[in-house]
């Protein structure tokens, strides 16, 4: 999986780091969204708009927005009158807007229902990307999520909405991350003076905007590494759950829960230790029984994932390597679904995430042949995913070889292997600091240095 390796390979602390409140690449969003390709977002149509305002209104409070592009549908994505709260019809829903994602070439549909209440109209704003987002630095909100706002909403509203769009956007490329990060920081600042202010409106509409505003600064967090960012998030998602208590049908709660467990692994990757790690586990295993796989396959696919990546965390953290074991087998159930022939990215992630296995393995049962089986497997990576078609795929690729060449160094006394893997934390920190990867550029600059200084030691440096 993109970036998750890294975070349980590294046993080194980042510095801490405090976000600023400038934007991320240069003195302006539109300094760093020159040239870049705008993100395409397309919105339909509300099922159960009768007067037809809805879509129009959606368009006028996203618009006008540096590095943004927006579509207008000619038809709703879903019939009026089902119930869209019900695993099935979103299932369906989502299989079809992936389709028209691709016919239009967007990077997000923007979908949803008018619903009509005795309290007054609300619209249930849904969020689709091109895949199931797979981890945080790829997408903090998913499809089976909501953002309820009342009819005809403020621009403070519409700036959450924005915020979700983004949050829900799985960009891969270079161009598309910089772009999301060049919007994103005065989107979260806007977000927060809404969110933590008086909150007014129905229990669904107030629940839903305190668990878009939690995947924000899941968001941030996740890309910035700051801790108090993700120990907030936790807090405003655990909120949202009592605020709206029932208003979140199972496969919401199940979302949820995954975002929990992420900003837990996320803090305990950048300091905590093991401290959060079977919390973390226990949350992705709770989403896993909300989730039907039947009914939601690349949902159930992304959860088996990350419970093996937090199983892989927990084995490092204790030295325990039965924890391997079982996060092998989580992996294999995912690459099941996602098969090299019909999903050869995910697959490609799910490889770097079984390298990683491979390396841990190496190091806690001192087989050191088992270092050069996962440099085996991360070249492959790495020469089917190219820096230019995938460079988070590819720089993920090149500092688990880093990780790989790192402990066979140590373990073989090996010098030439220690060089290697300074050169491949180099190659990877470039490629991050290219896509605004904060906290994984400092990562990738604490192994590297920690590599030299053994090196030194040898006489090497």
């Amino acid at each position: 999986m993109v970036f998750r390796p890294i975070l349980d390979l590294f046993r080194g602390r980042s510095a801490e780091f405090a976000p600023d409140d400038a934007p991320v690449g240069g003195d302006s969003p539109e300094d760093t969204l020159y040239g870049i390709e705008p993100l395409r977002i397309l919105i339909s149509p509300l099922a159960g708009d009768m007067q037809g305002l809805a879509a129009r209104h959606i368009h006028d409070r996203l618009s006008g927005r540096t590095g943004v592009r927006l579509i207008m549908a000619d038809r709703p994505l879903t019939a009026p009158g089902a119930d869209y709260n019900q695993p099935l019809f979103v299932s369906m829903a989502v299989d079809l807007g992936r389709r028209w994602l691709k016919r239009e070439n967007a990077d997000l549909l923007v979908w949803g229902e008018s619903i009509a209440s005795p309290h007054g109209t609300s619209w249930r704003l849904r969020f689709l990307g091109h895949a199931t987002p797979l981890h945080p630095h790829s997408a903090s909100f998913s499809a089976l999520e909501r953002l309820e706002v009342p009819a005809l909403f403020d621009d403070a509203t519409g700036d959450l909405a924005f915020g979700a769009a983004l949050a829900a956007v799985n960009v891969e490329s270079a161009d598309g991350i910089r772009a999301r990060a060049a919007l994103f920081r005065p989107v979260l600042r806007a977000a927060t003076r809404f969110a933590e202010g008086d909150s007014v409106g129905t229990v669904a509409e107030c629940a839903t905007a305190q668990a878009t505003y939690a995947g924000l600064l899941l968001l941030e967090g996740a890309r910035t590494g700051d801790a108090k960012l993700l120990k907030r998030a936790v807090s405003v998602y655990q909120g949202a759950l009592i605020l709206g208590d029932d208003a979140f049908p199972t496969h919401e709660r199940a979302m949820i829960g995954t975002h929990i467990a992420d900003a837990l692994s996320l803090i305990g990757a950048h300091g905590d230790g093991p401290q959060f790690a079977d919390k973390t586990i226990e949350y992705y295993r709770a989403a896993l029984t909300m989730v039907r796989k039947e009914v939601f396959a690349d949902d159930y696919a992304a959860l088996k994932t990350r419970l093996g990546l937090a199983l892989h965390h927990l084995a490092q953290a204790t030295g325990e390597p039965t924890h391997l074991k079982e996060a092998a087998d989580a992996f294999s159930a995912a690459t099941g679904i996602w098969t090299i022939t019909e999903s050869p990215e995910r697959w490609a992630d799910i490889q770097n995430s079984l390298g990683s296995l491979l390396i841990t393995m190496g190091r806690l049962t001192e087989q050191h042949s088992l270092f050069d089986k996962a440099v085996a497997v991360f070249l492959k990576i790495a020469e089917a995913r190219s820096r230019a078609t995938a460079p988070m795929v590819w720089a993920t690729a090149l500092a688990n070889i880093g990780a790989a060449l790192k402990e066979k160094g140590v373990a073989a006394r090996n010098i030439e292997c220690l060089r290697q893997s300074v050169a491949a934390f180099e190659q990877a920190g470039t490629v991050f600091s290219e896509l605004n990867l904060e906290s994984n550029v400092r990562l990738m600059e604490n192994q590297r240095d920690h590599v030299k200084l053994m090196l030194a030691a040898h006489g090497a440096g």
